[in-house]
């Protein structure tokens, strides 16, 4: 499928391009500041889940699924995991930044970025994480994930990295 950069998003600049991406040390600090990073880890978002698992035929979860903007990281192992986003802790719930998604102490990633969804297709997806910072040539890595699903996943508009 496709691919796009910005690689600017939340503080502008990226990481020096890399075979896989931790959290900026600036980010962590932001995170410990604000709760987000505590008892010397991550949570795990609540809804983070493999894409793959959350494929119900010709669709993401269903036909009606529209109008979110999702994080989605590239994990290790090549899984796509995504995640519904919680604004930048707003209360009362807690935020999910991206390396909720895969939780723990020191959450590590091949690629990072945000998924948008539209009637349970995928619209479009980037490089845009301010945690992870990612480098524009990254994206290879989301192109070759995302290659992996079926065309049927992918909305009729589907436009590379799209913001």
């Amino acid at each position: 499928m496709g691919s796009g950069s910005s690689s600017s998003y939340s503080g502008g600049g990226s990481q020096p391009y890399a075979p896989s991406y931790h959290v900026t040390p600036e980010m962590k600090q932001y995170d410990i500041n604000n709760g987000t990073y505590h008892d010397g880890k991550y949570d795990k978002n609540p809804t983070a889940r493999k894409l793959v698992d959350a494929i119900n035929g010709d669709y993401i979860i269903d036909k009606s699924y529209t109008g979110f903007d999702f994080t989605y990281v590239i994990d290790m192992s090549g899984n796509i995991i995504f995640g519904k986003r919680n604004g930048n802790g707003r209360k009362p719930a807690p935020a999910t930044p991206h390396p909720t998604l895969i939780g723990g102490k020191n959450p590590e990633v091949q690629m990072a970025g945000m998924l948008k969804i539209k009637n349970g297709k995928i619209l479009s997806y980037d490089d845009r994480s301010g945690h992870f910072k990612p480098n524009s040539q990254s994206m290879k890595a989301a192109d070759e994930a995302f290659s992996k699903l079926p065309k049927s996943l992918f909305h009729k508009d589907f436009k590379k990295g799209v913001k």
